[in-house]
């Protein structure tokens, strides 16, 4: 059984990757495996819907298999990090999602857009 969450992100985004590099650095106590999305479809048989819904916002599968994404998967793994965790803990106050799950979802849809010029590879483009 996994002990640690998997964390499924778009493996050809910059701010997916730049998020992954972060919370690496501060996951001190090895809490997340992450698991860029084109991997995961070499793996495992998704549906289109399936591929859609992890394109559109990172996904965490904690160890008793429950999902989380977007805004609940970035305060789940803001929480678990040491130098994180207040913040992490004040995105679970009572309507802190109010403010907090349309701001990510903002930033999720125009990804993209936003970061454009960081894309070094020519992958950086919208989903078909």
């Amino acid at each position: 059984m996994e002990h640690k969450s998997i964390v499924l992100y778009d493996g050809d985004c910059y701010l997916c990757r730049q998020t992954k590099q972060a919370i690496e650095m501060l996951d001190w106590f090895g809490a997340f495996r992450w698991l860029s999305l084109q991997e995961y479809e070499k793996r495992q048989t998704i549906s289109d819907k399936q591929r859609e819904a992890m394109m559109g916002e990172i996904h965490i599968v904690k160890p008793d298999g429950k999902i989380s994404t977007g805004y609940h998967a970035v305060r789940f793994m803001l929480a678990r990090c040491p130098l994180t965790a207040p913040l992490g803990v004040l995105m679970y106050l009572p309507k802190a999602e109010v403010v907090g799950d349309p701001v990510y979802r903002l930033i999720a849809r125009n990804r993209y857009r936003i970061f454009k010029n960081k894309c070094t590879n020519g992958v950086c483009k919208l989903p078909q």
